[in-house]
């Protein structure tokens, strides 16, 4: 069982050991359940850089919250695993709004879509969270 993460973000911890924690057992919901990892990156993703990476066209970009608007809103009909799997996204889309800037994602591909959610720390450095998704 998961604490409440909605309140217990630890704030001695750096940005990337905050997403490790939020995204261990985290699953994306699709026609399978696929993990999250985590990528340092030294400059942006674009779309070029995307398809080069994933090797998938074509590559889109959707807005940060209104990807994540069905993953962070609770349901009177969710059991209590998927109402901590709820305050998990929240608290993940928290934590990318408090500490990074140019939030995008993008999807790569058509039916076995990889998902790249980016943003830019203070110091410069971009991050990622990656994941598919299959959608048919």
């Amino acid at each position: 069982m998961y604490p409440n993460y909605c309140v217990c973000l630890k704030i001695n911890m750096n940005l990337k050991s905050q997403l490790k924690e939020l995204i261990a057992d985290l699953y994306w919901v699709s026609e399978t359940d696929e993990t999250w990892e985590i990528i340092s990156l030294d400059k942006e993703l674009t779309s070029e850089r995307i398809a080069k990476l994933s090797g998938k066209n074509p590559v889109t970009t959707q807005d940060f919250e209104q990807f994540f608007r069905h993953a962070i809103k609770e349901e009177n009909w969710h059991d209590e695993q998927e109402k901590i799997e709820v305050q998990r996204y929240q608290s993940l889309v928290q934590l990318f709004k408090k500490n990074l800037e140019n939030l995008t994602v993008y999807k790569a591909g058509k039916i076995e879509v990889d998902i790249f959610v980016t943003g830019k720390q203070e110091t410069g450095e971009w991050i990622a969270l990656k994941t598919m998704s299959v959608e048919t």
